[in-house]
C-alpha cells in the first residue's frame, strides 16, 4: 500500500542544507498498524507529511496503493489525498463553532457527496466512536478524548485507504489515551491501514509493528524484531 525507496528530504537555505530523511525506507501493507517512534529532529514529521502528500520529497521512490506519487502534479496530489488518506492530529483540529455533526461533514462536502449520503455516512461514524448523541453538540462541550473521537470520525467518513494519526494522544491523560488507541485498534481490525507517529512506547507497542526512525532513516533493527514477534 505504501512504499519509500531511499526516499530523501532535503531543506536548503542560502547557506545550510539539513537532510530531515536520508535513504528512507518502509514497507507498509494493507491491514498494518504501525507505530513510528524516535527523538526530536529524528525525521518523523517529515515522513509523515510526505505519506500524507502534505509535502514534496527531494529523492527517491514513493509508490502509493501502486501510484507513484513523484509523477503527480498538485492537483492529482491533492485528489488523492482527499480520497485515500485520513488525517488525525495532536490538536483535534476540529472548527468551535461547528457542532459535530458539521464537523464530520466538511470533508464530505468537499467530496461532493450528496445531503442523504452524507447524513448516513456522519450518523454511522459518529455512533462508532460512540458520540451519536451528542452530534449537535459544539467541541468545547467535549473532553478532551471525546474530541479525538471526533476527529477520528471526520478522518473515517470519507472511507480512506488509510489513516495517519500524528501523535493522537499527546493532549490527552493516560485514560483518555488508553481508550482512543483501543478505538484505533478496533478500526484497525476492521481492516483500516493506520500509521501512527508517537512519543508514547507504550502505546507503541501496542501497534502490530513498531519502527523507530533515527536521523532520517529507519532503524532495521525496531522492524525485524518487531516483525519476528507479529510472525510469533
Amino acid at each position: 500500500m505504501l512504499t519509500m525507496n531511499n526516499v530523501s528530504k532535503v531543506f536548503k537555505t542560502d547557506n545550510i542544507e539539513t537532510h530531515a530523511l536520508r535513504d528512507f525506507n518502509l514497507n507498509v501493507n494493507e491491514g498494518d498498524f504501525v507505530s513510528v517512534t524516535g527523538p526530536s529532529g529524528s525525521g518523523k514529521t517529515t515522513f509523515l507529511n510526505i505519506a500524507g502528500l502534505l509535502e514534496s520529497f527531494s529523492s527517491g521512490e514513493f509508490m502509493l496503493d501502486d501510484i507513484n506519487i513523484i509523477k503527480l502534479n498538485d492537483r492529482q496530489r491533492s485528489q488523492i489525498r482527499n480520497e485515500k488518506i485520513g488525517f488525525i492530529f495532536q490538536s483535534f483540529n476540529l472548527i468551535p463553532d461547528l457542532n459535530l455533526f458539521d464537523n464530520v461533514d466538511v470533508p464530505l462536502r468537499y467530496r461532493g457527496f450528496n445531503a442523504k449520503e452524507r447524513r448516513q455516512r456522519i450518523e454511522h461514524h459518529l455512533e462508532m466512536v460512540g458520540l451519536a448523541s451528542r452530534m449537535k453538540h459544539l467541541p468545547n462541550q467535549l473532553s478532551g478524548g471525546q474530541q479525538q473521537r471526533v476527529a477520528i470520525a471526520r478522518a473515517l467518513a470519507t472511507d480512506p485507504r488509510f489513516l495517519l494519526a500524528d501523535e493522537p494522544t499527546g493532549n490527552l491523560d493516560t485514560h483518555m489515551a488508553q481508550s482512543v488507541m483501543s478505538l484505533l485498534e478496533d478500526i484497525n481490525k476492521q481492516g483500516t491501514t493506520i500509521v501512527m507517529v508517537t512519543h508514547d512506547n507504550e502505546l507503541a507497542n501496542r501497534a502490530a509493528r513498531k519502527i523507530q526512525i533515527k536521523d532520517g532513516r529507519v532503524s532495521e533493527l525496531d522492524v525485524v524484531l518487531t516483525n519476528a514477534k507479529a510472525i510469533a
